[in-house]
């Protein structure tokens, strides 16, 4: 009897568990999750978690979901964490092989079955991860340096791998065959509107914005979506029309700022239209340059175009020599052009005679993460050139330059900049969006005073409203003025 009593209450506390990890609370599941984890029958458990995990929604915030459970029972029991261990260890250089081996791991447990189908783009997503994951400690020989099982920071570097392998499985969803055709058909309509505006033109920019823009509700299949939209594009890019071409890469270098997918067609297309006709495309060209950066940003190209872009430093088009020295960086970092490239963008700062050029060198030498130090010294140095620059944005980059390697003058540099009713967003950036520094210092409390009244007078004079550009709207511009005052109130 009494046995057949408690085992009513084991049953029913897994029916309740089970009934709320399907809650529509997020709050709600997680917690369930967690006592999930820690049940007695550690196979009930990981199937009811890994089931609970596949079915997540989208969460901007993936480690507060039942990720974090499903990881703790990993954990928990030894067999069971060897095994997730060894799954993490053994390819950490092998996505397809890791995504192979995770998820026969997974269906072992109770979920989906193993995927055995994998794409080009599920594999980059999942060999970019499998570098964080590194980052985190992950070795050929398990966790290293991060203490013993059920220490802190090991048990963190467990839960975070499991929680990235989970996001690239949820996150590379595919899209259904309707909803691609529909995404196809929605994407040719706004291509048609758009293609009679001049190339980069504000009227064009604006056509194609239904394209580009965030989605109001984000879900795990954004990626596939933009792999529809990027198809589209990489079409347009291999027409024998030099508007159509012009327009797909214009499209593409816009789509690749936001999700990076289909990388080695496009890396293919891109090089086959620099060898072709790109050259005698100015406005071509920029875009090609924009899309190689966006492309090297989340995961290295292994044969970055270095010469290309340190060539078209010296383009005759202003265009082409702005995004040449945007797209510099992240690409230069640490490569071994990083000086010449280095000595180029120092020379547009202080010689180009167009100031859009201007700026996007002094952009790229902020914010270059330099492999050698004399090159970041040489970059400083000429930020420093441009203490008195006419030009806001040019100004606000010496001046965040100066915060960032701790100038004894910094502060007195930015309050005076932020006096001027049309202060640059990029000065009001620079306290809270300043790369890392050794030399970086807090305000005093009496710099602290001053630069609040200074963000204050800006509110106040409806600094949001004025000069509103494509960088930012007015209620963006308003928000950035919040969070700088909560940011300075809280120092």
């Amino acid at each position: 009897m009494l046995a057949n009593r408690r085992a009513r209450k084991r049953a029913e506390l897994r029916e309740d568990l089970a009934a709320r990890l399907r809650d529509t609370d997020p709050e709600v599941r997680s917690k369930a999750a967690a006592e999930v984890a820690e049940n007695d029958d550690q196979e009930w458990a990981l199937r009811e978690l890994v089931r609970a995990v596949e079915r997540e929604p989208w969460a901007e915030d993936f480690s507060g979901t039942v990720v974090s459970g499903f990881a703790a029972a990993l954990r928990r029991e030894r067999p069971i964490r060897e095994r997730t261990e060894q799954v993490f260890a053994q390819h950490l250089d092998d996505p397809e092989g890791f995504i192979q081996a995770w998820t026969s791991l997974t269906a072992e447990l109770g979920g989906g079955p193993a995927v055995r189908d994998i794409d080009d783009d599920l594999r980059d997503d999942m060999r970019g991860r499998l570098s964080a994951v590194r980052r985190e400690g992950w070795t050929a020989d398990g966790i290293v340096g991060r203490g013993q099982p059920g220490g802190f920071a090991y048990d963190l570097a467990f839960d975070i791998a499991v929680m990235l392998a989970c996001v690239v499985l949820l996150q590379n969803a595919p899209v259904s065959e309707e909803e691609a055709e529909r995404l196809r058909a929605d994407t040719r309509a706004v291509l048609r509107k758009a293609l009679p505006h001049s190339p980069g033109s504000d009227e064009r920019a604006a056509a194609l914005a239904p394209l580009t823009k965030s989605p109001v509700v984000e879900s795990w299949t954004d990626r596939a979506r933009a792999g529809v939209l990027i198809d589209e594009a990489l079409d347009l890019c291999t027409s024998e029309e030099q508007d159509l071409v012009t327009l797909g890469a214009e499209l593409l270098a816009k789509l690749l700022f936001g999700e990076v997918v289909r990388r080695d067609r496009v890396r293919e297309i891109l090089d086959g239209l620099v060898a072709r006709e790109a050259q005698e495309n100015p406005f071509l060209l920029s875009r090609i340059l924009q899309c190689y950066s966006h492309l090297h940003m989340p995961m290295p190209l292994d044969d970055p175009p270095l010469p290309l872009l340190l060539d078209s430093l010296r383009h005759p088009d202003p265009v082409v020599r702005a995004a040449a020295a945007e797209s510099l960086d992240p690409i230069a970092a640490g490569s071994p052009a990083e000086a010449e490239a280095v000595e180029g963008l120092v020379g547009l700062l202080e010689n180009d005679s167009d100031t859009g050029v201007r700026r996007r060198a002094a952009l790229a030498l902020r914010w270059l993460n330099y492999g050698d130090e004399h090159h970041a010294r040489i970059a400083s140095e000429a930020l420093e050139r441009q203490a008195d620059s006419d030009v806001p944005e040019i100004l606000a980059h010496s001046v965040a330059d100066a915060l960032r390697r701790g100038a004894p003058d910094a502060y007195d540099r930015l309050l005076s900049g932020l006096e001027s009713p049309s202060a640059h967003w990029q000065l009001l950036l620079a306290l809270g969006n300043v790369p890392g520094g050794s030399g970086f210092v807090l305000p005093s409390r009496s710099q602290r005073k001053a630069l609040i009244q200074r963000v204050e007078a800006l509110r106040d004079t409806a600094w949001a409203d004025r000069d509103i550009s494509s960088d930012f709207t007015g209620a963006e511009r308003a928000q950035l003025l919040s969070d700088l005052l909560d940011l300075l109130r809280g120092q």
